[in-house]
Order: structure tokens, then sequence, then C-alpha cells
């Protein structure tokens, strides 16, 4: 059995019952009134603009009225907001990510998140539409940012910090593309005529469609003057053709713009409760405005409860002529159509700038110059106004209450949401519950934030190609339930750990999801050792090389409390000399009685090792092999260093003795009881001498006490 297979068999009894729980969440109980966190008291982000659109700065609270439905509300907090030119740069990333600093974070930073509408845009504009994002990833953003990368045709959804993952984002972007096909045929019906056409029986449109369809010589559609003639026929329903392609084509639109719609709802809702300037930026061609889809109204409701605002870029640029004055089409419009020709553009994208126009954004449109309308949109969270005010109606209806911000100096422009829902005891009204999903699982799972409300940390271990091109790969995490609301029953202690894991593929979008729930009835000692180490979750995928987020969402079934945490890591290329994730541990698997197999180190989600002797393990693919024993033949070494490069133990290399199958594995031992507590790093060296190769390995860890 090799290595990577008994790890795997290990792993496996770590963790038990199948089978997750999806219950809804129930309603939080109000906090104690405190700004901004205070569900009675009303926050506004407010932008305000000089006349040239340029943010404006220093003004004071005395400057600005504020009123709900009509009647002006006494200012109960204020704070002016300026994002300091430069940041300190994010913590590089670690073998080992927790999120025992998240709720410290405060997320009071900016966050973007950039909603590349795929479905809605041309493989021409999609071109246009990447080089400025691309742009606007590595010079609108700044150290700090959070940024998320979601594309409605689910292909990423990528969130990580800035700088550090701007070449990432990048990466991902190139790979999307449109997926919109534009209607170039002679028979060509606007997503608005169709919607007018098969929802309001609209008359006028019918007729007008029908003139063109005349005018080009499409096949199938009535003359008019047969029309005429046959009134009775039609019976005031119109042209069956014109109706028939109306219908197909409102159909395609309402399914895209549902699509569209459910994501952007998806993203509001992940950041409700999310401190900080929150930006959606929709880079789209636009979409018409169906009032008929419930998805329009759900959307704006809950970007006034999360008070995010959302950003339109255009991509379509500066408008020209509509494609019925192009040659393609034949004869010119009837006369009594232009009006319809000129209108088209924006009747095209109503629905996308009136989401902009209701949650306090704006559209960038009919301009070229993409990257500098996305610039625009960066610069709207640089300078902003947090207002809070206790509206004066106490009534918790959850009906909608309307905002209006004023400044009052002279020859200034104020942007902010133009109301919210009123809070409503029980579920929220417009809240949807998706048939199979958890909200609040969904709602942490879309989240580019990590919540420390259960501390949790996570690593990743890579070993060796198992199917074609994709290597076993464990992702290990550990749960820390010493705060668990465990209830006694009959002298046990009684819960239950409900977890959703997802891994994502960067570069094919590819994804892997695993959930469970775990029952615990456990004695108090048993309890007390998990208390001690953290309850394991020890995953296997197989995974194509490239890089990945993992992003684990965890729930104490009784307290209902949500922690989650983001990891990232890569699967390097399967060729050439290398070696599987060192596995470092300070303990020992146990082993069966009577077994004579060797000891195997415990697989960890930690590098914090205790002093004493220190196990790694690690096994060696790729080498080459001996001409004469045709068997690789491979030297191995290593020490022990600080982090500053002190040495602390050195090992010279020695030749691995290859398995009858060929394969090469070790495991070392190394007693540092008398080492002083810190960072410290263990270094591999290797050496193939069937082909003269050479590979250095480094695997950070930090040593600790020795617990008693």
């Amino acid at each position: 059995m090799t290595f990577a297979a008994r790890l795997r068999t290990a792993a496996l009894l770590l963790a038990a019952a199948p089978g997750f729980a999806q219950e809804p969440a129930p309603t939080p109980t109000p906090a104690p009134p405190s700004f901004p966190s205070d569900v009675d008291l009303v926050t506004v982000d407010v932008v305000v603009t000089d006349r040239k659109g340029k943010p404006v700065e220093g003004l004071t609270r005395d400057m600005f009225e504020i009123k709900e439905d009509g009647k002006v509300q006494t200012l109960a907090s204020f704070e002016a907001v300026r994002m300091p030119d430069t940041s300190a740069p994010p913590p590089p990333r670690r073998p080992v990510s927790d999120n025992l600093a998240a709720e410290a974070e405060g997320r009071t930073g900016r966050t973007f998140v950039v909603v590349f509408d795929d479905i809605h845009l041309t493989p021409h504009q999609a071109h246009r539409a990447k080089k400025a994002v691309a742009e606007f990833l590595q010079k609108g953003t700044r150290e700090g940012d959070r940024v998320v990368l979601v594309s409605t045709g689910g292909d990423a959804w990528w969130a990580t910090r800035m700088k550090r993952g701007a070449d990432e984002l990048v990466a991902l972007l190139k790979r999307l593309d449109g997926r919109s096909l534009p209607q170039s045929g002679i028979d060509r019906v606007s997503e608005w005529e169709a919607m007018r056409i098969h929802v309001y029986n609209d008359a006028q449109v019918m007729d007008r469609v029908a003139r063109r369809f005349e005018q080009y010589g499409v096949a199938g559609s009535a003359q008019l003057g047969d029309r005429s003639r046959t009134d009775n026929m039609y019976a005031g329903e119109g042209d069956p053709y014109v109706r028939a392609r109306a219908s197909e084509v409102y159909w395609q639109s309402s399914t895209k713009n549902r699509l569209t719609l459910e994501v952007l709802k998806r993203i509001l809702q992940s950041m409700a409760g999310v401190k900080g300037r929150k930006s959606l930026i929709l880079v789209s061609e636009g979409f018409i405005y169906d009032p008929n889809l419930d998805e329009f109204k759900d959307t704006i409701q809950q970007s006034r409860r999360s008070n995010m605002a959302i950003y339109f870029l255009d991509t379509r640029g500066l408008g020209g002529l509509s494609a019925y004055f192009g040659a393609e089409f034949g004869p010119a419009l009837p006369e009594q159509d232009l009006a319809f020709a000129f209108s088209e553009s924006f009747e095209a994208s109503e629905g996308a700038e009136s989401l902009a126009i209701d949650s306090g954004g704006f559209s960038v449109r009919n301009t070229n110059d993409l990257a500098a309308g996305i610039q625009r949109i960066a610069d709207d969270s640089r300078v902003y106004y947090l207002l809070g005010y206790n509206p004066t109606n106490t009534a918790r209806d959850g009906r909608f209450r309307k905002i209006e911000v004023k400044a009052l100096q002279k020859g200034l422009k104020v942007r902010a949401r133009k109301g919210y829902y009123a809070p409503l005891d029980g579920v929220a009204k417009g809240d949807k519950k998706v048939e199979g999903n958890d909200p609040a699982i969904q709602q942490a799972l879309d989240s580019p934030f990590e919540s420390g409300a259960i501390p949790i940390r996570m690593t990743s271990y890579v070993f060796d190609e198992t199917l074609l091109g994709k290597a076993t790969t464990i992702v290990a995490t550990d749960v820390d339930i010493r705060d668990f609301a465990f209830r006694e029953e009959e002298g046990r202690l009684v819960n239950a750990l409900e977890f959703l894991l997802i891994v994502a593929h960067r570069e094919s979008g590819e994804y892997f999801r695993y959930d469970q729930k775990i029952e615990f009835k456990l004695q108090p000692e048993t309890k007390a050792r998990i208390d001690e180490a953290w309850f394991p979750i020890v995953r296997e995928f197989e995974l194509a090389p490239g890089g990945y987020q993992a992003k684990i969402v965890v729930r104490d079934q009784n307290s209902r409390e949500i922690g989650s945490l983001i990891h990232e890591f890569d699967v390097p290329a399967l060729d050439g000399l290398r070696t599987s994730t060192i596995v470092l541990s300070d303990t020992l698997q146990p082993q069966p009685e009577g077994s004579t197999a060797l000891p195997r180190p415990t697989v960890l989600a930690r590098r914090d090792l205790s002093a004493g002797m220190i196990y790694a393990q690690y096994d060696v693919y790729g080498a080459g092999k001996d001409p004469q024993t045709n068997m690789p033949k491979v030297r191995a070494g290593y020490e022990i260093r600080k982090a500053d490069g002190t040495r602390v133990a050195k090992f010279e290399p020695s030749e691995i003795m290859a398995t009858s199958l060929g394969r090469l594995s070790r495991l070392v031992g190394t007693p540092l009881d008398n080492a002083d507590p810190g960072d410290y790093e263990f270094v591999l060296e290797l050496i193939d001498d069937a082909t003269g190769k050479t590979l250095q390995v480094v695997e950070p860890f930090t040593l600790v006490e020795k617990k008693e």
C-alpha cells in the first residue's frame, strides 16, 4: 500500500455520519443599540460629487439633511470616510489558513464584486470588457481591497485580496468569454418588442414588426394587404408568425434575465451585514426592464437591505446607428418606424440601468473608454460618508421606506440608496428559500469574507498522479468545537456539526462539493481530547494541476452559529522530479495491536508542532532510472533551520531504497526537545543520480512548547 493510500485509509476513519441537514436559520434577536450594527439604526452610504463628477471631501454632519418618507430625521451618527492612498499588503499565503483574525479584520475596507455578465455579452464585446476589467484589477484597486469575480454563466466565483490576488483574477478573466449571439436575420425581433407583444399584446408593436417583416420579405409572415382583407381570421390577434417569433424571443430573453438577476441577488444577500463601502460592478451589454419578473423586485430589495450600490458598465461603447440602418437588412425601414430604431439601444439596457439608479450607483455608457469608466466607479468608493439615524417610524411592518439625502451646500450632487425595507418580525419580506438550499449556509458560502464565529484551520496535501492528469489531494480541516452548545443527555454530550466544503479550480471553473452532518454523542473525556486537538475533517479529491480555492462553512446545530474559511493552494504540474507535500507531524498514527508495519505520521491541519520528536514523511516522483538496474536512484538529505537561517540540525544525503515497484518513500524523525519555540523550516534536498537533477523543497512550521 502506498503512503498516499495509507493516509487515505487513516483519513476515512476520522469522520462519519453522512447526510447534511438543511434547516432555515431562525430569526436573529435584535442587538442592543450601537452604531453601526444596531438593527433599528438605519445607515446610508452617501457619495457627494461636484459639477465635474469628482468626489467631495471635508463635509460635516450639519451639511446634510436626510428624510424618510418626506419627514426630516435626526442624524445619530456621522462618519466621513476617505480611503488612504496606501495600505499594508495582506499577509503572504501560508500553507495553513485559519479564520482566527476574521472578526478582527473588521471588514471596513472596500469590497468590489465584478459581475462578468457573459450571458448578456457577445464574444466581441466580452473581449473589450475583459481588457477594461483587467486594467481595473491591476491599476484601479489598492492594497487590502477585497475583489470578487463572478460570471453569470457559472464559470467563475473567485474571491481574493488585492494586490496579492490580482494575477489570479486576471488569469481567470482570460478564460471567460461572451455567450450571447446577436440576432442578425431578417426576422429579428428585439427583446423589448418580444415582451410588448407576448406579455402585453401590444397591437402597435405587432403592426410595426409585421411591417418590417413585410418590408424585408420574411417568409411565413402575412402581407399587410392580405391581413386587411382577413380581419376575421386574425380576430385582433395579429400575425401568427409575428406572435410565434415574439414568444420564442421573449422566453429566451426572460430565461437569460432570470439567470443574471439570480446571481446578482445571491451576491447582494452574501454582503448583508458587511461593513465598509461595497460596490457591485455589472459588466454587461444590458438587458430589458421586465416588471413581470419577480427577480427584478427581489434584486432591488436585496440591494437596499445590503446597502450595496450597483454600477452598470455598458460594454457597447459609443452608440451608433441601429442595426436596421445597415445594408444587411435590405430596404429602409418604413418612415413611421424610424423612431423605434433610435430608441432600441436604450430599451435594450433599461433593466440594467434601473438597477444602478435604484441602488445608489450609476451607469457608464456611451463611451469607448471602458477602463476610464470603471475607474470612475473605483473613485466613487474612495470618499464617502456614513449617515446613521433612528427612524421616527418604529413600526416593524416590513414596508418600504423612502430615503432622501440632500447636501445643503449648493452645486453638489448626492448619490445614495433610495430607501430600505423596515424590519419584519418573522421571515423578511421578499425572502424566498430556494428548494434544497439552506439560505444561511448559502449566504456564508457566497460571501467573500470569512466568519470567525467558529475557529477553523485548513491545509492541503498533494500526492502522486492516480488518474490521467490528476493527483490525489487531501484537504484537511480542524474545527474548534470547545464553545459548541452541547446539551447533556444520559451522561453524554449531544450536538451535531454541519459542514459544506467546496473546492474550485481557477483555470477551468470545475468545482467539487461535499456536505455532511456529523452527530456527536460524546463522553466528557472524549470531548476533552477533541477540545485539545480540535475536530478533524479530512476529504480526498482527484485534482488536475492548477490553482484552487477551498471554502468550508461549518455550523453548530444547537446554537446555529456559523464559521467559514477560505484556503488557496496549488496542484503542481505532474511531470519531472517532484515530491508529495511533506507531511510534518508531532504524533504518529496509532497502530493496531500486533501490527508489524512501520508507524506513519498523523496528517495534521496545522503547522504548530510541539517540541520533541518531529516527523517528516514524503514520496518522490518522476525520478529517472539507472540504466543498469532500471530502477530509480535518488539520494535525499535535509536540514532544519530557524526562520533567520540559523541551522538547528542537518543530515547528509543518503540513498532512498526503492520498493520492488520502484516507489520512493521516506520517513524521518528529528528530536527538537531543546530547540527554542519559534518559526522554523524543514529543507529537503533531493539528488537524482540517474539524471543529475536536483530539487529543494521548503516546508515551514512553528515549534511550540511541549505540552505536559
